[in-house]
């Protein structure tokens, strides 16, 4: 598989030692969940246990030109949101998780995804603009990413909020790992097979405060 080059990064909150650790990897398609990670949310089967959705979810089983892009190219049914719907954001609100990943379709620099704590505390903010090239390309599966979120330590993932202010943000198959012990708890970025994907992080502020990027080689 082509790695990006790596980079592993962490976001740390100004007033406390908690961390997210963010890492991804190029691929069409889907390049599958990381190591004791479980299918959660696929589009196309009943949500898993604990896993659902509010605000303003919509899904597709096909491209529609000028609205949505299936992620992976082909016939899979997959979830959007978009600045067409009001709202114009939806939230996956899950159980008390180690680790999130989905794979994440045509980046734009519209695109947000907030990650939450268990009391919807934002606790990471990530935007297309910081993966380059998010020139939202339906015509270059390759660019699409499968994104991964690992809790940092007495920390916990409770859910991720999608948003977009232009056409479309689509995004499919997300796999998880449980803090309660139905995951393997090894959902940890191995660095032979995973790469960091967002080189030249600067500051990242959500919910008004701002928060420290710590990238290192």
């Amino acid at each position: 598989m082509k790695l990006l080059a790596a980079f592993s990064a962490a976001t740390v909150l100004a007033a406390s030692a908690q961390a997210v650790t963010v890492t991804g990897q190029f691929g069409a398609p889907d390049p599958g969940p990381l190591p004791g990670q479980t299918i959660v949310v696929d589009f196309d089967n009943p949500n898993a246990t604990g896993f659902s959705w509010s605000g303003g979810i919509a899904s597709r089983c096909n491209t529609l030109q000028g609205v949505a892009a299936t992620p992976a190219g082909g016939s899979s049914c997959f979830g959007y949101v978009s600045s067409a719907i009001n709202p114009n954001n939806a939230t996956l609100s899950t159980p008390d998780l180690e680790s999130i990943s989905f794979y994440w379709g045509s980046i734009d620099r519209y695109n947000r995804v907030d990650v939450l704590d268990s009391n919807d505390n934002i606790i990471f903010t990530i935007t297309g603009g910081m993966l380059p090239p998010a020139d939202g390309n339906q015509l270059l599966p390759g660019t699409n990413r499968r994104i991964n979120f690992t809790a940092g330590p007495n920390q916990v993932i409770g859910g991720l909020k999608f948003s977009s202010t232009g056409i479309a943000f689509e995004f499919d198959s997300f796999a998880a790992d449980l803090v309660d012990g139905t995951g393997t708890g090894t959902a940890v970025p191995e660095p032979a097979s995973w790469a960091m994907l967002i080189a030249g992080f600067g500051l990242v502020g959500a919910a008004g405060r701002r928060r420290r990027i710590t990238i290192s080689a």
